[in-house]
């Protein structure tokens, strides 16, 4: 019996965390808005890219603050992660399919700056 790419699953081990989004885009499909689409790296599978598509009103992030800062880090509600596969002649292309429920934004904490210490400390 053959193995089909969609029967494949990932070890939990495998799996982020937190993800780092990189781009955020509307999700649609035929013309009609279903929600946002976060690309995000994962660091763990080599820096393998992924699309987690959340069906919202709003993104946590929009592309400005992406732009402004680089990256964003969020943490995904109900993700459900599968692998695809297609074969065109002798080419296979295959990836990540994503779908959660949520998206959350992390804040990261603001780091104590050294130099403003050290002058509290001589006053």
């Amino acid at each position: 019996m053959p193995i089909k790419i969609s029967d494949l699953t990932l070890p939990k081990e495998k799996l982020e965390k937190e993800y780092q989004v990189v781009s955020v885009s509307r999700w649609q499909k035929d013309g009609e808005i279903l929600g946002w689409s976060y690309e995000c790296i994962l660091p763990k599978l080599r820096f393998e890219k992924m699309s987690v598509k959340i069906g919202s009103a709003e993104p946590v992030v929009t592309l400005d603050e992406l732009e402004k800062n680089g990256i964003a880090t969020v943490t995904f509600n109900n993700l459900s992660i599968k692998p695809w596969g297609r074969a065109n002649g002798q080419f296979v292309s295959y990836g990540l399919s994503a779908t959660a429920d949520s998206a959350v934004l992390l804040t990261k904490q603001p780091t104590e700056n050294p130099s403003n210490h050290s002058k509290e400390s001589r006053n």
